[in-house]
């Protein structure tokens, strides 16, 4: 891996040096691969665990698959290389392979890495390992983007390694098609759900020392992904549970009402929509931003890959068809897959930025709207985290998801009913906004960041989702 690595970073350098990358023109695709293949090295190539993800023969699908259950475990490393990661000290992991379901209801494998902190965290004088089931956000659409082939796991200290460090353990599927051997459908809730929900039954069955109670945790994509466990659990429950924080969700994934925005997100997802529905790409996009983005899933590119092919652009330089998301195929997708308006099967927490440019507030609003409708005397309650936007939520609310998923574990009763509130801070104004620092590991061979997003020199307007309406 290591001489491939330097060979990448040679022509990343190569590139940046040679080139103005932040002048390439939608129909330069030369100038588009250099700038997506030198931000792939720059930025993605340090922080896999393995490149490609097929060496590790871990992702292969094994032969025992074809007469699995969803939930069983196909495949069990109880002590993962600790020294390939950049988790914090005192912290282990640990990865399965199980089988899940995909749209036809067929089995298929799905990957998960579970974090274990140093000792558990005790609730009425237990000694297993309360458990929370974590949904990520956008990694990407290839396999080589598992989470579980990520050093810092994706989240870092924005989630998991703080659940970790105070006591939890935390079970973190790639969902399918990520590390597995399959088509991935972005942002396909429901399916998510079912990897989310199968990594538990799995893990437990791995793991006996874990609790059979556990929470349902997701950011972003995983947001909209926790809520659809707390839908899967009224109608498909799973022993346990006891509710889902959905924090950042976007729960109607395009809004089907308006022309497309430049987001990377969107493009991504018109892959899905392409595969479930048979929306025609070449019908949409203008062919070299089309090629861009089929050049970043076959080089194993995740979200920085996918923000360095569209940095530059806006939705006309994209797509011939910007008014795509209001086809049919979108309708049909957003109907099956998105979520609100359906009973839970626990209680639920939203947490939202008010200045949430990636996801809009709009959106998370009506979607509570429309499953308080429905909830009856379930617990639904909208925080709003005032001033944060997409990521920079996620630390200011920090306190509140702890002390919720720790009353969850506790039994401390919750008033039925839906009630919104805010989360403010009392320097408002002179709190810090942006998420402005990296965390550095040095290693003998290169200092690599655990940073999930583009430098600012290759920043556009928006490449955020498309804001979601009621």
């Amino acid at each position: 891996m290591y001489s491939l690595l330097f060979t990448l970073l040679a022509v990343a350098g190569l590139a940046h040096s040679q080139i103005n990358l932040t002048s390439c023109s939608s129909t330069d695709l030369a100038c588009i691969e250099n700038r997506t293949r030198a931000d792939q090295a720059l930025i993605e190539l340090p922080n896999f665990v393995t490149y490609p993800i097929q060496n590790d023969p871990f992702y292969a699908t094994p032969a025992n698959i074809t007469d699995a259950k969803p939930g069983q475990i196909l495949k069990v490393e109880r002590r993962s290389n600790v020294s390939a990661y950049d988790i914090p000290p005192g912290q282990s992991l640990s990865r399965i392979m199980y089988a899940s379901v995909d749209n036809f209801g067929d089995i298929v494998p799905a990957t998960a890495a579970v974090l274990w902190p140093f000792t558990p965290k005790s609730f009425n004088g237990s000694s297993g390992y309360p458990l929370v089931a974590w949904a990520h956000g956008t990694s990407g659409i290839d396999r080589q983007c598992a989470v579980s082939n990520l050093r810092n796991l994706q989240y870092d200290f924005r989630s998991v390694f703080t659940l970790a460090n105070l006591g939890y353990a935390v079970v973190m599927t790639d969902y399918v098609g990520l590390g597995s051997d399959n088509f991935f459908n972005y942002l396909a809730y429901k399916l998510h759900a079912n990897d989310v929900v199968y990594s538990v039954v799995a893990a437990q069955s791995a793991f006996s020392q874990l609790s059979s109670e556990w929470v349902s945790f997701g950011h972003s994509e995983g947001g909209g992904v926790a809520w659809a466990v707390g839908e899967r659990q009224a109608t498909d429950p799973v022993p346990g549970f006891l509710g889902s924080i959905a924090a950042a969700p976007p729960p109607r994934q395009i809004d089907t009402t308006s022309p497309v925005g430049n987001s990377v997100f969107t493009a991504f997802l018109s892959f899905t929509i392409s595969h479930l529905y048979g929306l025609d790409l070449s019908a949409i996009f203008r062919p070299v931003p089309l090629q861009a983005l089929q050049l970043v899933q076959s080089i194993g590119g995740c979200n920085d890959a996918g923000y360095a092919a569209f940095a530059t652009f806006n939705a006309t330089d994209i797509y011939t068809n910007t008014s795509w998301p209001m086809s049919q195929a979108a309708i049909d997708f957003v109907n099956d897959y998105a979520v609100s308006g359906r009973p839970l099967g626990g209680p639920l927490l939203i947490l939202q930025g008010s200045a949430d440019t990636v996801v809009g507030t709009v959106g998370a609003a009506a979607g509570f709207n429309a499953t308080c409708a429905v909830s009856g005397n379930t617990s639904v309650e909208y925080v709003s985290v005032v001033d944060m936007d997409h990521n920079p939520s996620m630390y200011a609310s920090q306190r509140l998801w702890m002390q919720w998923i720790e009353d969850r574990f506790s039994h401390v009763p919750l008033r039925g009913g839906c009630r919104t509130s805010e989360l403010s801070s009392a320097f408002a104004g002179d709190v810090q906004l942006a998420e402005r620092f990296v965390v550095g590991y040095t290693k003998p061979w290169i200092t690599i960041f655990s940073s999930t997003f583009l430098p600012s020199y290759l920043w556009a307007s928006d490449l955020g989702f498309v804001q979601g309406g009621s």
